[in-house]
């Protein structure tokens, strides 16, 4: 297993209430979307090599982002990672509106449009290197 889940198994003689990680003063899209109930719900859960959800969110956890100062404005951070693929179905229901939120409105059910033709670059100086290339 590549990831050790010992950390998973002594959490679990603590409450969600105590494990649940301040996250007033974030300002990323985990911390926005992260709440103590789906904290709770998943806190059990880990994937098949070991990652848990306190994997998931701890880049969010020690690095908490800066708050917009006056009119400026800071990019948010996303505040978590992916272990493995198998992340993303076992941690759907807080991974799937993160998602959705930093990409704006991109849902589990849309797809990525791809369309691999050249020809079809727009105000795209890469076309233009692309063509002087294959000469």
């Amino acid at each position: 297993m590549p990831f050790g889940n010992t950390h998973n198994q002594l959490k679990m003689n603590f409450t969600a209430e105590q494990e649940y990680p301040d996250l007033s003063e974030h300002n990323n899209h985990m911390a926005k979307v992260l709440t103590l109930e789906m904290y709770a719900n998943l806190r059990d859960k880990q994937t098949s090599s070991g990652f848990t959800v306190d994997d998931v969110i701890q880049t969010g956890v020690d690095n908490p982002g800066k708050r917009p100062v006056f009119r400026m404005s800071f990019i948010m951070t996303v505040g978590c990672v992916a272990g493995d693929e198998e992340t993303y179905e076992v941690f759907k229901d807080l991974l799937d509106p993160i998602i959705e939120d930093r990409h704006g409105g991109y849902k589990p059910t849309d797809k990525h449009k791809t369309d691999l033709n050249p020809d079809n670059l727009q105000r795209c100086g890469w076309k233009r290197v692309i063509e002087a290339s294959t000469l």
